[in-house]
Parts: C-alpha cells; sequence; structure tokens
C-alpha cells in the first residue's frame, strides 16, 4: 500500500517537473547561463515545482504579517522574481538559481524569503532575510512550516523593531 503511495507522489512530481521544462530551458536561454543546460533546466524545473507548492504558505504568512502590523504604513504588493546570480566557492563559480518572494515597506523596510539551489545539483535551501539587517537566516529543513513561520515572525520583529 505505502509503495503504491510512494510511487504516485514520485510519478505526480515528475509530471510538475516535465511540465515546467520547457518555461526552464527558455529562462535559462534569456539569462546566458553557459553550462549543461538539460541538467540545469532539470534543477531549475525542480525548483519552481517547489516554489509552486511553498507559494501559497509564503504568500498567506506575508499576508498576515501586513495584517499584524495595525499602523498607518503602507505596505506595497508582494513580488515574485525568478532569477540566478553567480556564487563564488574557492575557486570555482556556480550559478544559484533562486524564486524570491518580497515585502516592502517604508523607505528602507522589507523582508524577503528565497528559496534557491546551485547548478551543481538539487539540494534547495529557504533562507529568510530583511532588507534593513542584511542577516539571511536558513530555515532548516527548507519544508517545515512551523520553523518557516517562526523565522519570519522574527524577521518582521527585527525588521520593525517593535513589539506586537
Amino acid at each position: 500500500m505505502i509503495q503504491n503511495e510512494n510511487l504516485d507522489i514520485w510519478k505526480q512530481r515528475c509530471q510538475e517537473i516535465n511540465t515546467l521544462l520547457p518555461e526552464a530551458t527558455e529562462f535559462l536561454a534569456k539569462s546566458g547561463v553557459d553550462e549543461d543546460s538539460e541538467f540545469s533546466a532539470l534543477v531549475v524545473s525542480a525548483l519552481w515545482a517547489d516554489a509552486n507548492e511553498k507559494d501559497y504558505l509564503i504568500f498567506t504568512a506575508l499576508n498576515d504579517i501586513q495584517k499584524l502590523y495595525e499602523s498607518p504604513m503602507i505596505f506595497n504588493e508582494i513580488d515574485t522574481v525568478r532569477g540566478v546570480e553567480p556564487v563564488i566557492v574557492g575557486d570555482v563559480i556556480f550559478n544559484s538559481f533562486y524564486c524570491l518572494w518580497v515585502l516592502e515597506w517604508g523607505e528602507t523596510q522589507g523582508i524577503s524569503v528565497k528559496l534557491s539551489t546551485n547548478s551543481s545539483g538539487y539540494s534547495p535551501v529557504m533562507s529568510i532575510k530583511g532588507r534593513s539587517n542584511k542577516d539571511e537566516v536558513p530555515v532548516i529543513p527548507s519544508d517545515d512550516e512551523q520553523k518557516f513561520l517562526k523565522c519570519l515572525g522574527d524577521c518582521f520583529l527585527f525588521e520593525t523593531k517593535a513589539i506586537l
């Protein structure tokens, strides 16, 4: 019984990744990523599939933060970004693929949630960062919702320097 459930989960995951492959391939071409594009497209597709799963949790949490902070402060819309950036590890340069959710308010305040992986293999990392603080807080494991909500709340507290 459990074995069939696992097969169903894996089949569904493969279908999600395969559905995203054409878009990921196009993204890599437009980004000018110069490496094994077939493998990189799989990595990007897996990242996007995971990001799609986390969208509801992240958007809900960021919207709840806006409701929690009762002030005349104006929050911007939540922005989402997919991107790639170089990361230097020793003498080697890797590409880091990421999905970013950003909520900003005021002149210098904001919170970003980042799901990323490097191009050498799929190993997703989730982190939260305050715009004014600049410290990135990893959420480990990346699929622990309670840990994510705690880290997001802490980041908001330090970003606003307010006790509600």
